[in-house]
This record gives structure tokens, C-alpha cells and sequence, in this order.
């Protein structure tokens, strides 16, 4: 019964925020109801990835090197803008209908091998618990059980085996043994979500293996995938690595773009770097997260709150571009630190290296 009840509250957490977020004003709350279709940015996506496919199998214009090289940076781009549409599939706005997102979900992660009920469970627990040592999305960087030089060793394989890291993180909420997904039908779903993905991998290996198709495969799948989880990693450390736990716009970078390629970026990949603000506000349509963000800092308070956040030492990290929070993110990649661990590491980082206070392992 009390399972029943915690699940019942973290579910409400993802659907109903707007009953228990700080809003603001009430035009803040009017931009939750003021959403576009999402098929726009979906059919860019979806036709990016088939044309892109449908060079790399075809060949066309020419097989060299180098516009194959480009196709398949192109690709990745798109493909990691799959994990952006899980996720509105997760929080349920994709579509209006939920059963169309949850739809939706199985099939994108299915591709992905992270359940679409997995990735739901530990999303959940992100938005409550953010940055804080019940964030099972960001383990092992904010659990203080784990040594500076585990998370240096664990921050390598994020970055460099990403596609694997990532079903490896999600599915620990499910295999591990103190798992908090108790209740007999949930488990039993996730089962048989991850018994669709087995059959489906295995049918995709044993063909390529029967035809020999191994460097078309290659081209379209393999070098991709190793790609797109590399940028996939870089964008989670973009968005919370060595920031606080806490407050939303403290604890994730937040990009507010006004240039016209940074705009595209952002609205392909549904806003995903608006970060702090959906972290705030997690069922706000994608599209206003920005305009949000502006119309909270004309408020009269909001020069006070950022004076108030610097003199904390800890300013609220918003940016003009994709490349400048990705920037000031890699300070930390030595550190590999979030939440309470971003606070023990950043004393570490400004202590002075001495014989008597060497460098921490």
C-alpha cells in the first residue's frame, strides 16, 4: 500500500506539477496553456534521419570519405534528438493524448534500449530529487558514497562509451537490489518492455550478420550511436555537472539563445537547454520556456534573487549560447562532481596544492 502511494505521488509529480510549482505571475501560467503542435519539430527530425539514412545506403551524390563523414555528423545530430523527444514523450507532452506519448516512448526506446517505463521512473525521481543523492539519472556524480576518483574512472566511460553508459545508469533503478520499483505490475511491464528490445536487437544483429551488411550497418547505426552517446553524456555534464542541489535555476544551466542557428538548435531538440526554467516549470510547452524566463526577469524581485545568488557565491548559470554553458561546464570535468559532491569538490579544487595538502585522488 505505501508503494502504492509513492508511486502515486511521483507519477502526479510529472503530470500535475502546474498544481504545485511556483509560477509566478499569472502570465507564466497562461504559457502553460499556450502550446503548438509538436509535429513540426518531429517531422524534422524524422526526415533528417531518413535522409540522411538514405544517402549513407544509396551513396548519393558520391561515397567519399568526406561527404560521408558529413552525413553521418549530420546524423548524429538528429539522432541525439531522439533522446529530447523521449523525453517529452516521458513527461507526456508530446502529444495530448498520454497513451500516444507512452506509445511513442516504447518505440524510441526501444531503438535506445532504455525501456520507456525504466526512463520514466528515473526521470520522475530527477525533477523531485534533483541533483541530490536519490537523482538516479545522475549517479554516480551526485551520490556522496562515491570517491572523486570512481566518478573520474566513471566519467571517462560516460563520455567515450556513452551508448552503453546510458542504459547502464537507467536500468539500475530496476536490477539493483535496493530497487525503489517494487510493485509486481511495474516490474513485470519493464520486463517485458526489455524482452521487446532483446528480440528487436537480436533480430537487427543476426540479419546484418546473415547478409554481411557490416559496414552499411556501420555507417548508419554503429558510428552513429557511439557518437550520439558521447554528445548525449556532454549534454547531461552541460546541464548540471558542478552545480548545487536545490534550487532548479541553481542547479542546471540554462541557455537562452537570440541568434537565429542557436534558435534552430534549440527548437529541433525541443528546448532542451532551457533547462533551469523546465526544471522549474516541467510541463510548460517546450516553445515558451524562454519567454518564460524573460517575462520572470522583468519582474521587480528578479534583480534582487540574482544579487542575492552572487553573493552566495553561487550565480544563477544562464547563458547566451549552447557553447558558453558547454564552456563553463568543462571546469568541472576534472571534478566530475554534482550536488553535495559539486560542494566537497569545489573546496577541493580551491585549496592550495602543497606538500601537506596535495592534490585529492
Amino acid at each position: 500500500m505505501a508503494d502504492d502511494q509513492c508511486r502515486g505521488r511521483l507519477a502526479t509529480a510529472l503530470i500535475d506539477e502546474e498544481d504545485s510549482t511556483p509560477m509566478g505571475p499569472a502570465e507564466v501560467k497562461a504559457l502553460h496553456k499556450e502550446a503548438r503542435s509538436n509535429m513540426v519539430p518531429m517531422l524534422v527530425n524524422l526526415a533528417g534521419v531518413a535522409a540522411c539514412i538514405a544517402t549513407l545506403v544509396s551513396g548519393w551524390p558520391t561515397g567519399h570519405w568526406a561527404w560521408t563523414a558529413a552525413v553521418i555528423v549530420v546524423l548524429v545530430y538528429f539522432q541525439h534528438c531522439w533522446m529530447t523527444i523521449f523525453h517529452e514523450d516521458v513527461h507526456y507532452t508530446l502529444y495530448k493524448g498520454k497513451w500516444h506519448n507512452i506509445r511513442n516512448g516504447m518505440i524510441v526506446g526501444t531503438l535506445l534500449t532504455v525501456p520507456f517505463s525504466v526512463y520514466r521512473q528515473v526521470h520522475i525521481r530527477h525533477h523531485n530529487k534533483m541533483n541530490m543523492p536519490e537523482d538516479w539519472e545522475l549517479w554516480p556524480y551526485c551520490d556522496p558514497s562515491k570517491s572523486l576518483a570512481f566518478r573520474r574512472v566513471f566519467a571517462f566511460f560516460d563520455v567515450f562509451l556513452g551508448v552503453w553508459a546510458a542504459s547502464f545508469i537507467y536500468g539500475r533503478i530496476f536490477f539493483v537490489k535496493h530497487t525503489p520499483i517494487t510493485d509486481p505490475n511495474t516490474r513485470r511491464k519493464i520486463w517485458m518492455e526489455y524482452g521487446i528490445i532483446v528480440v528487436f536487437w537480436a533480430t537487427i544483429w543476426t540479419w546484418v550478420a546473415l547478409t554481411g551488411g557490416w559496414w552499411l550497418f556501420a555507417k548508419i547505426y554503429l558510428i552513429p550511436a557511439f557518437l550520439v552517446g558521447m554528445v548525449q553524456t556532454i549534454r547531461k555534464f552541460t546541464e548540471h555537472l558542478g552545480l548545487p542541489e536545490g534550487d532548479p535555476m541553481r542547479g542546471a544551466r540554462t541557455v537562452v539563445t537570440k541568434d537565429p542557428i542557436g534558435k534552430a538548435f534549440s527548437y529541433t531538440s525541443f528546448h532542451i537547454a532551457t533547462h533551469g526554467v523546465h526544471h522549474k516549470y516541467p510541463q510548460m510547452p517546450h516553445e515558451n520556456l524562454a519567454k518564460a524566463y524573460e517575462m520572470e526577469q522583468a519582474e521587480d524581485d528578479a534583480e534582487v534573487e540574482r544579487a542575492k545568488a552572487e553573493a552566495e557565491g553561487e550565480p544563477i548559470p544562464v547563458f547566451p549560447s549552447h557553447f558558453r554553458a558547454m564552456l563553463d561546464m568543462t571546469r568541472y570535468l576534472p571534478y566530475p562532481g554534482i550536488g553535495v559532491n559539486a560542494r566537497r569538490d569545489r573546496a577541493e579544487m580551491d585549496a592550495p596544492r602543497t606538500p601537506g595538502n596535495p592534490t585529492p585522488a
